[in-house]
């Protein structure tokens, strides 16, 4: 029998839902391991999964704090730019947002990517995961995620896979934005609390060990978002760039539903795009983020087996 992930998005997805949905289907003594893992990649942060309701329905939020503090908590997101997961309110991947101003010479992107001069004479020094964890206002550069991503305890798969969805976040900024990709410069998503959403959604499927990931059609939200640019259409113009080729639709109201992060996860692990599952259902995982909707809001996962 084959073994087989679902993925229900039917109202989007960003990286916090994703890796909590996915955390949500582990065994008790994979849960123990993950947040090992995850927890090691710098001493000041920590991961908590945190049980809630949402409509009285149950399922994982999970909570990632740094020195103590939660991200997000400045300014609550996910979809809507206002903050959580990867991406804060001026641009952001919209997982994580934040209300920040930056200098003129930089260009923000809506990952909280942007494209930083080099000719400004900043340097970057990121060699270590914690350094990250200092302030949100670090700008990483692609090259610099990636060592840091080389350098974690984790496989080369896991490793491979969380670098493969950088980059490919970074390729669309670079051709939003016509630049080259090493002019492509990390905010919110080469933060540590973004890092450690792409990196536990891609532990978590290497420990659930399944043979194909499907997913419904994406709902990516309607509306328009603001950006530090301005007000932006949804998807926002990354995203739109990484959805290239997957079933999307909108939502019958306004906000941003689908994160450049959230849609960069997607696109790397799924491989069929289906409104129908066929088989034989184990275990439901629900994953959320911090924004309410009038109706329910996560990204709801199916582990099970198809003959």
């Amino acid at each position: 029998m084959k073994k087989i992930l679902y993925l229900e998005c039917k109202t989007g997805a960003a990286g916090d839902m994703l890796m909590g949905a996915l955390y949500s289907l582990l065994t008790e003594e994979q849960k123990v391991l993950f947040l090992e893992k995850l927890n090691a990649i710098s001493e000041e942060v920590c991961v908590i999964p945190q049980e809630i309701c949402k409509q009285g329905i149950g399922g994982i939020h999970m909570k990632v704090e740094i020195n103590g503090t939660e991200e997000g908590t400045e300014a609550h997101h996910h979809h809507e730019h206002n903050h959580h997961e990867e991406e804060h309110g001026h641009i952001h991947d919209h997982e994580h947002h934040h209300e920040h101003e930056y200098a003129e010479e930089h260009v923000h992107t809506h990952e909280e990517m942007h494209i930083h001069s080099h000719e400004e004479g900043h340097t970057h020094d990121h060699d270590h995961a914690h350094s990250h964890a200092h302030g949100h206002h670090s700008h990483t550069s692609v090259a610099a995620i990636l060592e840091q991503i080389s350098k974690l305890d984790m496989s080369d798969t896991v490793k491979k896979d969380a670098e493969e969805i950088y980059r490919n976040i970074a390729a669309a900024e670079s051709k939003v934005h016509q630049t080259d990709m090493e002019q492509i410069h990390f905010h919110e998503v080469g933060s540590v609390d973004a890092l450690i959403d792409v990196v536990g959604s891609c532990l978590a499927l290497e420990l659930l060990g399944v043979d194909e990931v499907q997913a419904s059609p994406v709902c990516v939200g309607n509306g328009t978002v603001r950006c530090a640019h301005g007000i932006l259409p949804v998807p926002a113009p990354a995203t739109a760039e990484i959805i290239k080729g997957m079933p999307v639709y909108c939502s019958s109201f306004d906000g941003e539903l689908l994160t450049p992060t959230g849609a960069a996860i997607l696109k790397y692990f799924v491989e069929t795009y289906t409104k129908e599952m066929h088989m034989e259902i184990e275990e439901i995982g629900y994953g959320f983020g911090t924004k309410d909707f009038a109706q329910l809001s996560c990204v709801r996962a199916f582990l099970g087996y198809q003959k």
